[in-house]
């Protein structure tokens, strides 16, 4: 049988595999059980522990779960108990341990090994129904996002463009919009991979990382079926694994213990802290739930009550098994629910998306649209509008401006004139402020000059006659110096 250490290279890969035992229980849950399962069977067989390690070992396709399988043999081989090889190994939790090591100290290590196999099992369970709860929101949520950031970054550029030659009163929306796609136009290239990186470190820090992931779950347990569900699941894994533990004689304290290190969440770890430093003390369970001010909204009163009762008549161990099943079927039915409650909330959140994105480029289509029927007065909109409006839509009350040529509109002192270039419809629109918003007073038509008065913001005053000024659009005029 070969041994743990061959080389140096060996020592050094198996001392990296013991420090990274996150990764490990992670990583080899599936031969974990593997082990836990067939060593159970074979031991219960009436094959010594050596033999039966031998025997999984072979099976084993992972490098790294062999090293560790030959390092449990070796630590045995030199007089080891089974617990102490497994704690070493690090890919087991401390009640894990525990139930192995009663199993050793009590002749029952079969029996254990079979409770520590159902115990993985359940725990992968309640961990599966919390990410399949949560994997359909996450994953539409993904693509809404990834779906708007490539609009943004292909589209709305282009979409900026084609508004900023309208030159329309473009909506609120419209405008936000447009900035967003000048922006990513001009710098997308560093703003998407800065965006998706600070997504992902917000994403990490806020429900991975230890120290802070306390910040996420605060927020999923303000949601209420999100809340429901944790709640459920925590309340199955504490009926189960604490029943399990007093059941095969695991002391009180070192039962809550284990349950403190199972746990998920980090107030469900404080209220277990809680419980086991009361008990250690010498209380009762009515009395350590009692002093903890928060208890009911962790653990359900009717639930409460039900542990005290057990307590005092005996059967405690019964009683939280029968809790744990209770709860991991109300955690199937919650689990629907939520799918079900989520999926037209995400819906509502992509079409809102979606509604935004239209209405920002329809509106100003439609107000484009809007006025060239509406009368000059009245419009607000770019000088030269589009083929399909005619001078017979003006109304009587507005007549156009037409000037020719003449000395009665150039005073002899003027030094600049103004002559209208072609616009491609046949006229141009005079308005009585320098900007698109001001009202359309008239209009003047290509090859007509007129007296310069003064330049704003790109458009010109002309002099109508002794009294009439306007402005007119500075594209469609040139000055021509007398």
């Amino acid at each position: 049988m070969p041994k743990i250490v061959q080389n140096q290279e060996d020592k050094k890969l198996l001392t990296k595999i013991i420090n990274w035992s996150r990764a490990i229980r992670v990583g080899m849950g599936k031969e974990r059980d593997y082990l836990v399962e067939n060593l159970s069977m074979l031991v219960a067989g009436g094959m010594t522990v050596l033999s039966a390690i031998d025997a999984i070992t072979v099976d084993m396709r992972s490098r790294s779960m062999k090293k560790i399988l030959i390092m449990l043999r070796d630590d045995i081989e030199g007089g080891s108990p089974l617990w102490k090889a497994f704690e070493k190994s690090r890919i087991f939790r401390d009640h894990t341990i525990s139930l192995i090591r009663l199993g050793e100290e009590t002749g029952k290590l079969s029996e254990n090994l079979k409770l520590v196999a159902s115990q993985e099992e359940k725990d992968r369970i309640f961990r599966s129904k919390i990410k399949s709860a949560m994997m359909y929101p996450v994953f539409v949520l993904s693509v809404t996002v990834i779906v708007g950031v490539t609009i943004a970054w292909f589209i709305l550029p282009r979409l900026a463009t084609v508004f900023a030659q309208l030159r329309v009163e473009l909506p609120i929306l419209t405008r936000w919009l447009i900035s967003i796609g000048e922006f990513l136009g001009q710098y997308g290239q560093i703003a998407v991979p800065i965006f998706f990186l600070m997504l992902a470190l917000i994403v990490f820090f806020t429900f991975y990382f230890s120290k802070t992931k306390f910040i996420g779950q605060s927020i999923l347990f303000t949601i209420p079926g999100i809340k429901k569900l944790f709640q459920e699941v925590e309340l199955a894994r504490f009926g189960y694994l604490l029943g399990t533990l007093l059941q095969a004689g695991v002391p009180v304290t070192q039962a809550l213990d284990s349950l403190y290190n199972a746990t998920l969440f980090p107030r469900y770890k404080k209220f277990y802290a809680h419980m086991r430093e009361s008990v250690r003390e010498g209380n009762s369970f009515q009395k350590s739930f009692a002093s903890y001010k928060k208890s009911s909204t962790l653990i359900p009163m009717t639930v409460e009550r039900l542990i005290v009762t057990s307590e005092q008549s005996g059967n405690l161990s019964e009683t939280l098994l029968k809790i744990s099943a209770t709860f991991e079927e109300k955690t199937e039915n919650t689990t629907k629910n939520i799918m079900v409650i989520l999926e037209p909330i995400l819906l509502v959140i992509v079409w809102l998306g979606v509604v935004a994105v239209a209405l920002a480029v329809i509106l100003p289509i439609y107000s484009l649209i809007g006025g060239l029927n509406s009368e000059p007065s009245e419009q607000v909109q770019q000088d030269v509008p589009s083929e399909d409006f005619t001078p017979t839509s003006v109304p009587a009350t507005t007549e156009p401006i037409s000037i020719s040529v003449s000395e009665d509109f150039v005073r002899e002192d003027s030094l600049l004139t103004l002559e209208v270039l072609s616009t491609g419809l046949g006229y141009l629109n005079v308005r009585d402020t320098h900007s698109t918003t001001g009202s359309i007073v008239g209009r003047v038509f290509p090859g007509d000059i007129y007296e310069y008065g003064d330049k704003k913001d790109g458009w010109y005053e002309i002099i109508l006659g002794d009294t009439e000024r306007g402005w007119v659009f500075g594209n469609y005029v040139k000055i021509i110096e007398i």
